[in-house]
């Protein structure tokens, strides 16, 4: 059997055109590396699927797994990493570009250094600004510095570890505690060792805590700002749904993680936060997405 390097992972659900585009960039700009690609189609009803049945008959390397319903991020990647060959897994979003030959790179870079348990690189917008990715694992004091607006003072919060940095922290190549699944490039030995992603997390949140599972095996997760890719960002679900799942999953990883005498400070700090949210954006400002959100978040905390 010829030896695979990198297993392309990526699912797929309503994003036909977006997806096509992300297999045309891994297909025209990926060289010198044996790499397979697994599309995982989470019950798409825009043609994705016979999109990606067409794309496999001209380019063999894509593997198409059907999942025929959505069955989430987490979920739907552990259905392709069953099927990959690869020394490493890529999870790569179908709303993603890559340039520059980037996979390579990555890829050369990850085998140096064997302690590496999650990697990424840097993250443009479609413009080829800057889009931060990632950040620290939650602690109680992160989490209330959030919430309460205290990481956005200019000096009390470049003290704390931030659980979303400022883009002043994605300057320069540098250990992190997790990265986003956007690009997330993990070893196969690893990521079976720990049990893939933790499928009772439908979307947001799962790769924070893959990469606490992989930090409590003592491998380290590394950002580094080349080489880069395009994200797109968002083309599945809106920022209702990303608002309310981060809230969710994040009071989980608490259950999940943490001493239970933290979770009513977890749950108080996210219901201040959200009605803070919800007076400063739904209702002053009149953004009608934030009301929601922050009504949904209200709901689920209470």
């Amino acid at each position: 059997m010829t030896k695979v390097d990198l297993s392309i992972i990526s699912v797929s659900y309503n994003t036909k055109q977006i997806m096509l585009d992300c297999l045309e960039s891994i297909v025209k700009h990926t060289k010198g590396l044996k790499y397979e690609i697994i599309a995982v189609d989470n019950g798409s009803k825009d043609g994705s699927l016979e999109m990606l049945c067409d794309f496999s008959k001209k380019h063999p390397e894509l593997i198409l797994v059907d999942a025929k319903e959505n069955i989430g991020f987490g979920r739907g990647n552990n259905l392709g990493a069953k099927k990959a060959r690869g020394e490493f897994l890529l999870f790569l979003n179908s709303d993603t570009l890559l340039f520059d030959n980037a996979l390579k790179s990555a890829v050369e870079y990850v085998r140096k250094h064997p302690r590496i348990g999650a990697y990424s690189c840097r993250l443009l917008n479609a413009d080829r600004s800057f889009q931060p990715s990632g950040g620290h694992f939650p602690t109680l004091l992160n989490l209330f510095a959030w919430q309460f607006f205290i990481d956005d003072l200019p000096i009390i919060g470049s003290v704390i570890s931030s659980f979303h940095p400022k883009q002043s922290a994605y300057d320069q190549n540098q250990a992190m505690d997790w990265v986003t699944g956007a690009f997330l490039i993990v070893p196969k030995k690893l990521f079976d060792r720990v049990g893939g992603f933790d499928e009772n997390i439908f979307m947001y949140t799962e790769e924070m805590e893959l990469c606490y599972r992989f930090s409590r095996v003592g491998y380290r997760t590394v950002y580094q700002n080349t080489p880069a890719i395009i994200h797109l960002g968002g083309a599945s679900n809106g920022s209702v749904f990303a608002i309310v799942s981060e809230v969710k999953y994040m009071i989980y990883f608490w259950k999940k993680h943490r001493s239970g005498w933290q979770l009513p400070l977890v749950k108080f700090a996210f219901l201040t936060g959200s009605l803070l949210r919800l007076l400063i954006f739904g209702i002053i400002k009149g953004d009608e997405k934030a009301r929601r959100a922050y009504i949904q978040c209200l709901r689920h905390i209470i």
